[in-house]
């Protein structure tokens, strides 16, 4: 029951939202500096990295409705593909942590979405922050529990080609996405 009624309101904002016809190319506000693709995992799922520090807490709800379109417009969608979600925790402290948001994010994989997210990566999390996933961890099933890795630097390569990964977990690639 909790699954239909949150899938409920994930198609609710969806449609309240207009997610589809949401256009992202433009981002004075730079939402898109904190979520965006690039490359694909060892397996070829393309690759979702977040970047949490630059979360702005005053604008959750554009980063919700940046997420909702990212996943609704993700690379594979045609394909039914799954995804690979790594966030960069390296300088995220508890005050940078938004816990409603995170909570919205992990609803979103594990429930709405749940055939879209193949893994979660979660790097170099601080140790101050294991409150926060002991919270978030209750809302998760085993199964999702399972999809759950946390990693240290080298640790990623073992998911995704080392020339792919990027230097905001300590890999090769110095991309950082920039909004048009």
């Amino acid at each position: 029951a909790v699954v239909s009624t949150q899938s409920g309101h994930y198609g609710r904002g969806r449609k309240v939202n207009s997610v589809r016809d949401l256009d992202f190319s433009k981002d004075p506000d730079h939402v898109l500096t904190s979520m965006y693709f690039r490359g694909q995992d060892l397996d070829g799922a393309d690759v979702l990295w977040v970047e949490p520090k630059y979360f702005d807490k005053t604008k959750r709800a554009e980063f919700e409705k940046y997420l909702m379109w990212l996943v609704e417009n993700r690379p594979g969608e045609a394909d039914s593909s799954q995804i690979t979600i790594v966030l960069a925790l390296g300088d995220v402290g508890l005050t940078e942590v938004d816990v409603e948001f995170i909570k919205y994010f992990i609803n979103i994989f594990m429930y709405y979405t749940a055939d879209v997210m193949k893994k979660m990566i979660i790097h170099n999390m601080h140790w101050l922050l294991n409150g926060v996933w002991k919270l978030v961890s209750v809302m998760l099933s085993e199964g999702a529990k399972k999809r759950v890795l946390f990693l240290k630097n080298k640790e990623v390569n073992k998911h995704i080609p080392e020339a792919s990964v990027l230097a905001c977990v300590g890999g090769p690639d110095p991309f950082r996405y920039q909004a048009a």
